[in-house]
């Protein structure tokens, strides 16, 4: 059956103004999936009034902030008992594996958690040393209305990893999710209705970025502009955001670096660095798509690589054997097996796969299974370029310095990892990496305290952790003279 969606805002669905809507097709067998609304400027005007009308009255801000936890942990408590039809919904629209949509919906109530457990100590600080009858507070308070844009690869982590964090801090938010994945989003939203959070604070309108985004992103009670996506997209928000110096968080592209030395556990960096390159059909940012391997072990551990690699499941997203699902639309297929023509014509060696797979069931959907070029250098665009796929590449060096020299040269900085069993090289490399993250003999393993952002052209701002709450968060310092008046100026009267 085809699910229908219409704007959440204030507590309800509302149609859209514009009377359209987006229809939404898997893209692992072609079937209509879903229709939303396509979202009008009058609709984010709306939305964003409603925000607005809460955020000025303190009708969120004002409630206890233990009050704003309980509400959060139910929250969580129902994204887990619905988990499983909330992951049925995640793995048709991306397309991707439901064992992994499940693992997104559950480690998204475990985010509400961490970030209600912020809501109790939002830091403010007393200074009671600067003088006699002075007195200084330092304080926090919520920025204000929040536009939080998400992308479809990670509908619900990418959502997650703002939206509580911003309900902790006080804020209310408009969500912009996007078009072609925003199903689990406002089934959540009536889900946080459920749990008691009160109408007005979170706000969703769905549709093209292109209008509701760039609405969201120029309008004149929005205060914050959180979002993750495209470096290009991201700039361009930042660009537009910088015209009335709205605060702007990005997270946004990658070209991570699996970096294994000879020493490693081998066995244990081979299935890293395939989970690193596969999970998401490698749609993900922080996808570990470069191989850096240590020349003197880099032929049987691409030997033993390619061999795993044949053993990987491909197939429909709510088949739970199945490790690689359908990539996310024709267009962006089209854009991957392009970057394994130019991998090919630069020079690069196609060890493994690189073609579209139309066997049996497949041949309905978008599908390329784990692609490994080896030869790879610097210089190649598979090399240097965000690929979002399945797409290995392949580069050997053969000293520690030429590793790091390797991993950090990219216009990126969201991650990467690194293997050896020697700790002090494991803790002097992950040093030098320009990352906001390492994983170091793991890889796309973290905690929910862990903040985590990208270096250079990867973004600005942290999600998750402390700095995830303080994100959404005004400074204010308020110095208080006590006690009898003090003349500013000397007494001339005299």
């Amino acid at each position: 059956m085809t699910r229908s969606y219409q704007h959440w805002i204030n507590g309800a669905e509302q149609a859209p103004s514009s009377g359209a809507y987006i229809e939404r097709t898997s893209p692992a067998h072609g079937e209509l999936l879903a229709k939303f609304a396509a979202g009008t400027e009058k609709d984010v005007d709306a939305a964003v009034e409603h925000a607005h009308r809460v955020h000025t009255s303190g009708a969120w801000s004002n409630v206890p902030a233990s009050e704003r936890a309980r509400l959060l942990n139910k929250w969580a408590d129902l994204i887990e008992r619905d988990a499983d039809r909330l992951a049925v919904i995640e793995a048709e629209e991306v397309g991707k594996p439901i064992v992994y949509a499940k693992g997104e919906v559950l480690w998204s109530a475990e985010l509400t958690r961490f970030a209600a457990s912020l809501a109790w100590q939002i830091p403010g600080e007393a200074h009671t040393h600067l003088g006699e009858n002075k007195l200084g507070l330092v304080t926090r308070e919520p920025r204000g209305v929040v536009g939080l844009i998400v992308p479809w690869n990670f509908p619900m982590v990418c959502l997650f990893q703002k939206l509580p964090y911003a309900l902790a801090a006080g804020c209310p938010v408009v969500i912009k999710p996007s078009e072609l994945t925003s199903g689990t989003a406002l089934e959540v939203a009536k889900l946080a209705a459920e749990a008691g959070l009160p109408a007005g604070i979170i706000n969703i309108v769905t549709g093209k970025g292109s209008v509701v985004g760039e609405r969201l992103t120029r309008h004149p009670n929005v205060s914050m502009i959180s979002f993750t996506g495209s470096t290009r997209v991201g700039k361009q928000i930042a660009a537009t955001a910088a015209q009335d110096l709205t605060r702007v968080a990005l997270e946004l592209g990658g070209k991570a670096a699996n970096v294994v030395f000879a020493d490693a556990d081998l066995d244990a960096a081979l299935d890293g660095v395939l989970f690193g390159v596969i999970l998401n059909q490698g749609e993900e940012c922080v996808a570990g798509t470069r191989l850096l391997i240590e020349e003197s072990v880099a032929d049987e551990f691409v030997s033993r690589l390619v061999e795993r690699a044949k053993k990987v499941v491909i197939g429909m997203p709510l088949d739970e054997k199945v490790q690689i699902g359908a990539l996310i639309h024709e267009g962006h297929l089209e854009s991957v097996l392009e970057y394994i023509r130019i991998g090919q014509e630069e020079g690069a060696t196609l060890a493994y796969g690189g073609q579209r797979l139309t066997d049996g069931e497949l041949a309905k959907g978008l599908f390329v299974g784990p692609t490994i070029f080896t030869n790879v250098k610097p210089s190649h665009r598979i090399f240097r370029e965000e690929i979002f796929a399945p797409v290995l590449a392949v580069t050997t060096f053969k000293t520690v310095e030429e590793a790091i020299e390797l991993a950090n040269d990219t216009e990126y900085g969201l991650g990467n990892g690194l293997w050896t069993k020697d700790v002090d090289k494991a803790l002097n490399v992950s040093r030098k990496l320009q990352s906001g993250t390492v994983f170091v003999n793991t890889y796309l393993e973290s905690a929910a305290q862990m903040p985590f952002g990208g270096y250079k052209q990867s973004g600005y701002g942290r999600e998750n952790g402390v700095d995830g709450l303080l994100e959404f968060m005004e400074v204010k310092s308020t110095f208080i003279k006590l006690g009898a008046r003090t003349p500013v100026l000397p007494n001339t009267l005299d």
